[in-house]
């Protein structure tokens, strides 16, 4: 075995495929390009690379993928095919497929379980990842206590491993704490992102209007050329603009951005916008109809309930669209009778989240306002995954339901 950049064993027959296994990390954790591409020659071709099609087989997953999807069908296949040489590889591998089986929860324990006692990277951020989708705030921060233990301050990845805990501490409510490790690696790192992330949510979670203007939209610090999260941080900036009341802007940014609403994550941007400023009484006009296009064109529907949620907004104010009531009849029947951990996420959670955003699209605010309040005093409503900032629109929601509700009864 070679060691990777972050100096742990990794499994492979030719030499070429651990460079390549470390420019993959390096464009992952940079948000630039497509590490899956990347690392394709080695994850199709090297019989020894268990965790190419590892990591490739979770990013599908955590991206939404539905389990008939081809690549994903292959990259499975190659996992499960390969003999892994080592008791590390092969718990990669059963943390994959725990993850594939919809056990999130189990399958980020798995992972956080390898990183414990390691600088494994890929399990680190994997874990980090399958959390963030179930809201499980707590075993996401022991993850990265841990690593910031057994990570040495001098040895490489060190910001990255500062930037998923400064997240994590966000996320907890430790401000202070988050806001020291998420300067200390962009400090360490300028193109660290996911530090840049990490304070974003730190000033939105305290309402800083001006620490996050000088953050994200001073020109200080360059982010708009990390292809895989920009998106999303103009999300973030666009949530100030709009606690500013400066309308025009945000709909200039989602103008422009738009186009580069290529994948179901990226849409959830577009559609919390949208909602967030009709919220405010602002008229989107007909990008409602532009949006629900983009939305019926992705196939990664009733596998995560985040995404479902933002597409139920999307399809909700635009009823007449033709996938609209495809995705609502099979919404309704998806996970029925599935005994997994997502399957009762969508049960418990999804269900009555959609039906009270559907109501309040419908003008039924007092139902809405119900529904969803009653969610969220359940304590149950971070399951749906994503974090405090992106699930504060189900509170912004209800209590404009009960207002819309109020004034009708007066």
């Amino acid at each position: 075995m070679s060691l990777d950049a972050f100096g742990e064993p990794v499994a492979a027959d030719d030499p070429a495929t651990i460079d390549l296994w470390n420019r993959a990390w390096d464009e992952f954790l940079h948000f630039n390009g497509d590490a899956i591409a990347t690392l394709a020659p080695a994850t199709a071709n090297d019989e020894a690379f268990v965790l190419g099609p590892v990591m490739a087989a979770a990013y599908n997953l955590l991206a939404g993928a539905k389990s008939d999807k081809p690549e994903l069908m292959h990259f499975m296949s190659w996992a499960r095919d390969r003999s892994a040489p080592s008791a590390r590889e092969r718990a990669h591998v059963e943390a994959l497929e725990l993850l594939a089986a919809n056990e999130w929860t189990q399958a980020a324990h798995a992972w956080a379980t390898i990183a414990s006692d390691s600088r494994d990277m890929a399990a680190l951020r994997i874990a980090h990842d399958a959390y963030l989708h179930v809201g499980n705030v707590e075993d996401r921060l022991r993850s990265t206590e841990r690593a910031v233990q057994t990570w040495g301050r001098t040895e490489p990845g060190w910001n990255f491993v500062l930037s998923m805990h400064s997240f994590s501490l966000e996320e907890a409510g430790r401000f202070d704490e988050a806001e020291q490790a998420g300067w200390d690696a962009l400090d360490a790192d300028p193109e660290d992102l996911w530090a840049l992330h990490a304070l974003a949510h730190v000033f939105e979670s305290q309402d800083d209007q001006s620490a996050a203007l000088e953050l994200l939209d001073s020109g200080k610090y360059p982010w708009q050329h990390h292809d895989n999260l920009t998106v999303h941080v103009w999300w973030h900036l666009a949530l100030r603009l709009i606690e500013g009341k400066h309308w025009d802007r945000v709909l200039e940014i989602y103008d422009a951005e738009f186009p580069n609403a290529t994948t179901a994550f990226r849409l959830t941007d577009f559609a919390s916008l949208l909602w967030r400023m009709e919220l405010s009484g602002v008229d989107v006009e007909d990008r409602w109809e532009a949006l629900a296009d983009a939305t019926a064109d992705r196939s990664e529907q009733h596998t995560a309930g985040f995404l479902d949620l933002h597409a139920t907004m999307t399809f909700s104010r635009v009823p007449s669209h033709p996938a609209a009531a495809p995705f609502f009849a099979s919404l309704q029947d998806a996970h029925r009778t599935n005994q997994s951990e997502n399957g009762a996420i969508f049960r418990d959670v999804v269900a009555p989240l959609v039906s009270g955003f559907r109501s309040y699209s419908a003008g039924d605010y007092a139902t809405s306002a119900t529904t969803i309040s009653h969610c969220l005093e359940g304590g149950e409503s971070h399951r749906i995954g994503g974090s405090n900032a992106q699930r504060d629109i189900l509170g912004l929601t209800a209590t404009s339901a009960r207002v819309k509700d109020d004034g009708r009864s007066r």
